[in-house]
């Protein structure tokens, strides 16, 4: 039963014929015959069917899903559907929320642990692969590289990462026994399409240099982090503004300065340049004692045209294994400030209404305000540092990949969990580490 059928119940029989109706000006919404013109009107003003809603209509029904699933499902109902929502495309869509991957298999869930149907991620010859954004950084058993969407199929063949993949491959006893990390994060400088030819970045093994690419052009270099004439590992890599920035466990933060006139000429002898002093009082881990120490992570973030390191303060029990036992206790933001030379790091309070979302593999921030679903606002969601381990997939002790994953609340400094407890137990049962996924709306 269609809308106006629904609509023709309520409306009372019309008046007897050898009755003349009365004269528009004496209508009156009490009156039986105004009631019934009044109706009529709203009547013919809906939409016969579903098929009918209108684009805008469509477009805020578009705007309150908060699963980039739920709006293609939308769109596959009937094709005037399709049509209507294709006209509103115009108009910027909340950012849907992102979905979990999981590492070991290359699956894709939402945020209702519902499996998402797309190409497969992991594949036969493919070794393994990393998330990246909306895109699957895969490497194969030959050392290739290639970047895929797995929505759309998109792929984008990376020859010149093949060099430093075999090198990795070469120096591992038995490399066909584990997944190896020859690359531990990739990083692009825009979304793909957005510009001619974005520039891929890859944090290869130990973080002791980076590769650096075109996605389509056959240019690349291979740098390392120098300090003086000690090579240094880099913590954490960011695009910002179109320039690639490497922060080290000491907080030097360097940006990567190239010639655009050809790539394989960086313009310092290193490739980086040093934006902010290191501090040697820093440390990665901090021993009190008798008390518990505390491991720290740090991150790069590009957040509203801002850069942003994120300090993650991790708890470790006595007598524990880094890398299973820790605990998250605490988060630090802070802006980098460019302004002078050298610049500085300074503490933030807010995220100006962003939320973070962190990862081993993959960072990124979002206006809490227009994602759907009840992000928060100045809030850090953050996975469990499991991720960090893999081979620990392998020798069967990832058995919680969730573990102290959570969303930190800069406002109060609580923790609670970024899932509801179904979800959690579900993905928990899978024993497989997971990572963020950032599907982009079409």
């Amino acid at each position: 039963m269609n809308s106006f059928s629904l609509l023709a119940l309520t409306v009372p029989a019309k008046p007897s014929a050898l009755t003349p109706p009365p004269c528009r000006p004496c209508l009156s919404p009490s009156r039986p015959a105004a009631r019934y013109e009044i109706q009529m009107e709203m009547a013919a003003a809906l939409p016969s069917s579903w098929e009918e809603l209108s684009p805008d209509l469509l477009g805020l029904v578009l705007h309150r899903l908060p699963s980039l699933a739920d709006r293609v499902r939308l769109r596959a109902v009937c094709r005037p559907w399709r049509a209507g929502a294709a006209a509103r495309r115009h108009l910027l869509l909340p950012a849907p929320l992102p979905w979990l991957a999981l590492l070991l298999d290359g699956t894709l869930v939402d945020f209702h642990g519902a499996p998402v149907r797309c190409a497969p991620i992991l594949r036969e010859g493919v070794f393994r692969y990393l998330a990246v954004d909306n895109l699957a950084f895969l490497v194969h058993d030959d050392g290739r590289c290639s970047l895929v969407n797995p929505l759309s199929g998109l792929t984008l063949h990376l020859p010149k990462f093949v060099p430093d993949v075999r090198r990795a491959l070469q120096n591992l006893p038995n490399p066909q026994s584990f997944v190896p990390r020859t690359h531990s994060k990739v990083i692009v400088s825009s979304p793909l399409g957005l510009m001619p030819d974005p520039l891929v970045a890859s944090k290869v093994r130990d973080g002791r240099s980076l590769d650096f690419s075109p996605c389509k052009d056959h240019d690349a270099i291979s740098v390392r982090l120098r300090r003086e004439t000690r090579i240094m590992r880099i913590s954490d890599i960011a695009f910002v503004h179109g320039e690639l920035y490497a922060v080290n466990f000491y907080e030097g933060l360097h940006v990567l300065k190239l010639d655009a006139s050809h790539l394989g000429k960086p313009k310092s002898p290193s490739g980086f340049q040093l934006r902010i002093a290191e501090d040697r009082e820093q440390q990665q881990i901090y021993n009190y004692g008798d008390d518990p120490s505390y491991y720290v992570l740090r991150y790069l973030a590009e957040s509203n045209g801002r850069l942003l390191m994120v300090r993650r303060w991790m708890s470790i029990p006595q007598k524990a294994q880094l890398g299973y036992h820790e605990k998250t206790v605490q988060f630090e933001v802070f802006e980098a400030d460019l302004t002078s030379t050298p610049g500085k790091w300074t503490k933030v309070d807010n995220l100006g209404g962003q939320a973070l979302f962190i990862g081993t593999q993959c960072t990124k921030s979002l206006l809490a305000s227009q994602c759907a679903g009840g992000v928060q606002e100045d809030s850090i969601y953050f996975m469990h540092r499991a991720c960090d381990k893999p081979f620990s997939e392998y020798s069967g002790l990832c058995v919680d990949p969730l573990g102290d994953s959570g969303v930190y609340n800069m406002r109060d400094g609580k923790i609670t969990p970024f899932l509801p407890e179904p979800v959690m137990a579900e993905l928990q049962r899978k024993q497989k580490s997971l990572t963020w996924f950032f599907p982009t709306d079409a």
